[in-house]
C-alpha cells in the first residue's frame, strides 16, 4: 500500500462537464463552476478510500489554468492543496510521493470525439509528438513522475481519455466518468455510481505494484503550433536553453513553419520543451 499519494487534477475530464463551443473551460464561466465542484466530489471519493486503506497523506496538485480552481471548503479536510513555488519546473515535487493518480485529465488535441480535447493550450498548440507518436498531458506527467521513480496508478476521466491513458501507462487502472461523443457532447454517469466505482478502483490501484515507465534518451520532441509566430518564439527559446532544435523538415515546404523538432537528452530538457 502506498502511503503518500499525489492527485494531479485538471477539470475537462470530470463528469457533468462538456464546456461551450469555441471556448475552453475558462475560469469564471458556468461550466467551470460545475467542473471545479464536480472535481472536488470525485477527489473526495478517492480520498475516503485511500485514508480508509491507511494512507498518510493525499495531496492535491490543482493544475488547470495554473491552479486556484478547487475550493478547499469543498474538499475532504484531510486533503492538502499544494502551493507551487513560482519558477520551479513542472511537477518538481513528484519525488515526495509513492504514486500519482490523475483526475479530470482529457483527451489530447485533435482527438475525434474527445470532450474539450487539447494539449496544454487549446489556443496555440496543434499537437505534440514524442519519437513520432502523439502524446498528451498524461503522457508528459507520467514521464516526469517516472523520472523520480514514482509510478502512475489511477486515471479518472472520459472514456476516450481513459483509452489514451492506458496507452501512455500500460496497466494503469482507469475509471470512466462519461462517454465522450464530441468536443461538447457526452453521456454522463450517475454520480453515486461513479463515486462507488472510484472507491473500488482505488483499492485495486493502490495495492498494485505498478512499474514506472521512464523516458529513455535521446528522445525527439515535436511541437506544432496553430500560428507560425508562436513557433518562431518557441524555437528561439529552446535555442537559448542550448537545446538542439529546428523547424521540421518537409519535402514540399522545405521547413514547416508551424512545427519545431528538438532532441532532448535529459528529463529537464523534456520539461522545457513542453
Amino acid at each position: 500500500m502506498k502511503k503518500r499519494i499525489l492527485i494531479a487534477c485538471d477539470l475537462e475530464g470530470v463528469n457533468n462537464v462538456v464546456g461551450e463551443p469555441y471556448s475552453g473551460l475558462i475560469k469564471g464561466c458556468e461550466q467551470w463552476k460545475v467542473a471545479k465542484h464536480q472535481a472536488a466530489l470525485e477527489i473526495n471519493a478517492v480520498a475516503e478510500a485511500l485514508f480508509d486503506l491507511g494512507a498518510d497523506c493525499v495531496d492535491l496538485w490543482d493544475n488547470h489554468g495554473g491552479g486556484g480552481n478547487i475550493d478547499a471548503a469543498d474538499l475532504d479536510p484531510r486533503v492538502k492543496v499544494l502551493v507551487c513555488e513560482p519558477g520551479k519546473s513542472r511537477m518538481y515535487f513528484a519525488g515526495e510521493y509513492d504514486c500519482v493518480c490523475y483526475f479530470g485529465y482529457h483527451a489530447m488535441e485533435g482527438t475525434l470525439g474527445g470532450v474539450l480535447a487539447h494539449t496544454m493550450s487549446s489556443k496555440t498548440v496543434q499537437h505534440y509528438k514524442l519519437n513520432g507518436r502523439y502524446i498528451g498531458e498524461v503522457d508528459m506527467d507520467a514521464y516526469i513522475a517516472a523520472s523520480y521513480g514514482v509510478p502512475s496508478c489511477l486515471f479518472v476521466g472520459g472514456d476516450i481519455a481513459c483509452a489514451q491513458a492506458e496507452r501512455a501507462v500500460p496497466g494503469i487502472v482507469t475509471v470512466t466518468t462519461k462517454h465522450e461523443i464530441s468536443r461538447n457532447e457526452a453521456v454522463f454517469r450517475d454520480n453515486e455510481e461513479l463515486f462507488a466505482d472510484i472507491r473500488v478502483k482505488a483499492l485495486e490501484a493502490f495495492q498494485m505494484n505498478m512499474p514506472t515507465y521512464p523516458l529513455t534518451f535521446p528522445a525527439v520532441m515535436e511541437k506544432s503550433f496553430k500560428r507560425v509566430e508562436d513557433a518562431a518564439k518557441y524555437l528561439k527559446k529552446l535555442l537559448a536553453f542550448g537545446i538542439e532544435a529546428d523547424y521540421l523538415s518537409d519535402e514540399i515546404l522545405g521547413k514547416d513553419a508551424h512545427t519545431v523538432q528538438s532532441t532532448v537528452y535529459r528529463i529537464e530538457d523534456f520539461i522545457k520543451c513542453i
